[in-house]
């Protein structure tokens, strides 16, 4: 796999790593946010902090970001069934020992899925090395590229049945006799011969669990790879069961220029059941919606030292990250979307929706939001729980905290509450992480979650979307026009299975910032981003827009003259600047303004930008004149 394919960086002992440009070997993991390595050039041996460190170099090739190589909303339902169906098919395969299922089982579920074994073979370690329910869909190549060799089928089934006939026994062969076996294997079916690393590296990353039992014995493996069962159901290591809610925090909080009131903020947090650490959490002045689920997951999986750094933070340290098994959440609107149940499947989550009305199956969230308000109440401007608790304490005039004051207050509070005893699990909840993933003395961990170096994709992924189809002037979505060169290819494009109708594309958007869409181009395989078609207008969140067009439609202006509508907007703030040191309501719309911009901001390091600033927009026609059938002359 290449640099730019590369998904997940998995931190074990004997891994290979970056730091700085230099290659490093990790000796060990004394704790979840540092690594002890040893430089490969001299030897010496370094202690990191997690967050410094990168994935390992690929020659041949330079440090890229990370793309994506499928537009999620582009696949088809049939497409995602075959996955899904495949996923199915392979869930036996995925925790159970290698001798137990390298014959008889396998058999049976590749006549059942109506494949060869080396196909279900490939199926799994496919998925076990992307973690991604997109890479079981038809046609999908995990490996190679572009410039890049591929293993043929029978070489990769030599591979695997070596692998799981020769290497995985109690003989416990090395790996140097087996790649000789495997190459002599190959020598003889006149096959070419596969590079002694390419077979070295498959014995590395595959079944660490079902190596160890068919090697070592069912209580080795056991011993070294099995999560230690907990009490509560489903959730018996660390990121097996996560729970999802929003809040409306008990506090007042300020603007950043008057330091007057405007309110209230609300939270959405993620708390892993098993630990009882807080895995995520976001927080805004806008009310809870799809974008606020999405947001807060993707926090919670996404490791955090780069945005506590853009926070200031720099005091203690955040170190929960992971893709979860399950996800539970209330069956509110905003999470009843297919947004966040594609994306969900996409990574492999489980998402699972509480009854209606009974709160004690989201009892664990609950506590802590319940936790988080009681802090706050020593905060000034609380609101406490209601007028008796409360009783002439004037929560509007006592209140001095601005949300980005509130926002670095909830890290150092989760910071101390991740390091105060729980009485629900006997200790703190940083210390039951620890152990759940780490394990200790006789009691193994399950071992580090990987960290996904996908941040661009991932933030997309569960990002909202809107369906249109490409017009000669681009994409027109809520009476603004958006395009870039980049949507020239897909103009009018015949729906695929209704030659009448034009193909209808995905376009994610931040509700914060609608001045530019997220596009995924087939032909780049990649993200772009497009922006207004006039790059002159502003800005603006969805709210500001909607408020234009309100006050449009009062003075008879249509929706489509967009500048009369960006022009009745900029008024529109002019107004809420002079009115908001008289009233809250307009405080808190300047104030919403300023989180978005600095949303705006922060979004120059993990997703696309406009590569071309300057207006994009389309010549005026020609009668006559197509620039797409010219043809260059020829010189004879």
């Amino acid at each position: 796999m290449s640099e730019k394919e590369r998904t997940q960086l998995w931190i074990t002992e004997g891994a290979t790593i970056t730091n700085d440009g230099q290659e490093y070997i990790v000796v060990a993991i004394p704790d979840v946010n540092m690594v002890l390595a040893k430089e490969v050039g001299s030897g010496q041996k370094v202690l990191m902090k997690m967050g410094d460190i990168g994935p390992p170099k690929v020659i041949g090739t330079t440090t890229t970001t990370p793309t994506a190589k499928l537009e999620l909303w582009e696949i088809s339902q049939d497409d995602w069934k075959v996955a899904e169906e495949r996923r199915r098919h392979i869930e036996p395969l995925l925790n159970t020992p290698a001798r137990q299922w390298a014959n008889a089982l396998a058999d049976k579920i590749a006549v059942e899925a109506g494949v060869s074994r080396a196909t279900l073979y490939r199926w799994v370690a496919t998925f076990k090395q992307a973690k991604l329910l997109s890479s079981l869909l038809p046609n999908y190549r995990a490996r190679g590229g572009a410039g890049n060799t591929r293993l043929s089928p029978e070489v990769d089934a030599i591979i695997v049945e070596c692998l799981e006939n020769f290497h995985d026994t109690e003989q416990k062969t090395s790996v140097a006799a087996t790649v000789e076996e495997i190459r002599r294997r190959c020598s003889n079916a006149n096959l070419r011969l596969p590079a002694h690393n390419t077979i070295k590296a498959r014995i590395e990353k595959s079944k660490g669990r079902e190596r160890t039992a068919s090697r070592k014995g069912e209580a080795a493996a056991h011993d070294q790879h099995d999560p230690i069962k907990g009490v509560i159901g489903d959730a018996d290591w660390p990121l097996a069961l996560v729970q999802i809610d929003h809040t409306l925090l008990p506090v007042i909080i300020v603007d950043d220029v008057h330091r007057k009131s405007i309110r209230r903020a609300w939270i959405t947090l993620a708390i892993d059941v098993n630990s009882r650490v807080c895995l995520g959490m976001y927080l805004t002045l806008d009310a809870p919606s799809a974008m606020s689920a999405g947001m807060c997951i993707s926090h919670a999986i996404m490791p955090k030292e780069k945005w506590m750094s853009r926070l200031g933070v720099t005091s203690t340290d955040w170190p929960c990250w992971g893709v979860m098994g399950i996800l539970h959440m209330d069956n509110a609107r905003e999470f009843r979307g297919d947004m966040l149940q594609v994306a969900c499947n996409e990574y492999d989550v489980d998402l699972h929706l509480r009854p209606v009305k009974k709160p004690r199956y989201g009892a664990h969230i609950e506590r802590l939001m319940g936790t988080v308000s009681e802090g706050l109440k020593a905060v000034k401007g609380a609101t406490f729980s209601g007028p008796d608790e409360k009783g002439t304490y004037d929560s509007e005039g006592n209140a001095c905290m601005t949300f980005g004051e509130l926002e670095k207050w909830l890290v150092l509070f989760f910071a101390r509450y991740h390091r105060k005893v729980h009485a629900g699990i006997g200790t703190t909840p940083l210390t039951k992480w620890r152990d759940g993933l780490l394990g200790t003395k006789g009691k193994p961990g399950r071992g580090l979650p990987a960290r996904r170096l996908d941040e661009e994709k991932l933030r997309i992924d569960f990002m909202p979307f809107i369906e249109r189809t490409i017009q000669n002037y681009g994409v027109l979505i809520d009476d603004v026009h958006y395009y870039h060169d980049v949507l020239r290819p897909w103009i009018n494009t015949p729906h695929p299975e209704f030659s009448r109708h034009r193909r209808k594309f995905r376009f994610h958007r931040d509700p914060r910032d609608i001045s530019q869409l997220y596009f995924f181009d087939e032909i780049a395989k990649r993200h772009f981003a497009i922006p207004y078609r006039d790059v002159s207008l502003p800005p603006v969140s969805i709210w500001e827009l909607r408020e234009a067009h309100r006050r449009a439609d009062q003075k008879g202006i249509p929706h489509e003259n967009e500048k009369a509508v960006f022009a009745l907007l900029n008024e529109q703030r002019e107004l809420e600047a002079d009115a908001a040191e008289k009233t809250k309501s307009a405080r808190r719309a300047q104030q919403r303004r300023v989180e978005h911009d600095r949303a705006r901001k922060d979004k120059v390091d993990s997703l696309p930008q406009v590569s071309n600033p300057i207006p994009s927009a389309m010549p005026s026609a020609v009668r006559g004149y197509n620039p797409d059938a010219i043809e260059p002359l020829d010189d004879e």
